[in-house]
């Protein structure tokens, strides 16, 4: 039982290794796709030009939809991020890097629609 804890611990709120936090404006668009993982209200507010807008919660069953390129996740949390990279490393996608928006400067400095 005690182990069964500390692994979702775990899986929740240790950061996943081999990732780094990028800048989202620096990423080259022909080789990385932007998925952004921020729930509906809050990402509808601040749309990322050229992301793909799944939630967390519905990132196992439309994960088909996303291309077969390299994958920059960007959350709103730290625990967003760190689940939302697990999922998409299980199904097989290589995730180069992340960006975590808990501040609302880094969201007017990205590139809206």
């Amino acid at each position: 039982m005690i182990l069964f804890i500390l692994w979702e611990l775990y899986k929740r709120y240790f950061p996943v290794v081999g990732t780094h936090c990028e800048d989202t404006l620096k990423v080259n668009f022909t080789v990385v796709e932007v998925i952004d993982v921020r729930d509906y209200n809050i990402s509808y507010k601040d749309i990322i030009e050229k992301s793909i807008n799944i939630p967390v919660a519905y990132l196992e069953r439309y994960c088909y939809e996303l291309p077969d390129k390299k994958i920059h996740v960007v959350a709103s949390n730290r625990l967003e991020k760190n689940v939302a990279i697990r999922i998409l490393r299980r199904k097989g996608f290589q995730v180069t890097g992340y960006r975590v928006n808990d501040s609302q400067k880094f969201i007017k400095e990205l590139p809206v629609k």
